[in-house]
């Protein structure tokens, strides 16, 4: 007796509903088009807030980066000036101290930013000198910074540095 290898058997296809070029892929109706349209247009303006979220994120980021190394150069920058940086607005800075903080920061001609000096103990050689700077980010904001009462993004940053004076 001789066996009979297995065979598949397809379903002959009659041609209609096929693609005009021939494919073996059925044709999509106009419901199934519109069905896709409405989906889309359902799910567009989550992609761009989930979008916008990502950018407000990245902006803040970007503010916070340039607000640490700002204070790191104004540090520095005290600890080898002394008395030349002192507490108050940013526009009181001298010029050649405004020059390591970022034109990201230094918006509204620096109204946003406030500088704060410690000295402990004192100015002399050795002694610590702390830079406080604190930066209002209202100016930075794309999108409200409050949804449904619930705080999405911090609308204050802040950053220290400490150097010993030369």
């Amino acid at each position: 007796m001789k066996r009979r290898k297995a065979e598949i058997i397809l379903p002959r296809s009659t041609g209609k509903g096929l693609a005009a070029s021939g494919s073996s892929r059925p044709r999509r109706s106009r419901i199934s088009w519109g069905q896709s349209a409405t989906e889309f247009a359902l799910i567009l303006p989550l992609v761009f807030i989930v979008l916008l979220v990502g950018v407000q994120y990245a902006v803040l980021g970007q503010a916070a980066l340039a607000l640490s190394q700002g204070a790191s150069g104004l540090a520095r920058y005290a600890a080898v000036n002394p008395g030349k940086v002192t507490d108050g607005k940013a526009s009181g800075l001298p010029a050649a101290a405004q020059q390591f903080l970022s034109p990201t920061i230094l918006t509204n001609g620096g109204a946003d930013l406030t500088v704060g000096v410690t000295s402990s103990p004192g100015t002399a050689f050795g002694d610590t000198c702390t830079v406080n700077l604190s930066y209002s980010a209202t100016s930075k904001m794309l999108l409200p910074d409050n949804f449904f009462g619930i705080p999405l993004f911090p609308t204050s940053l802040s950053a220290s540095a400490a150097h010993l004076y030369e």
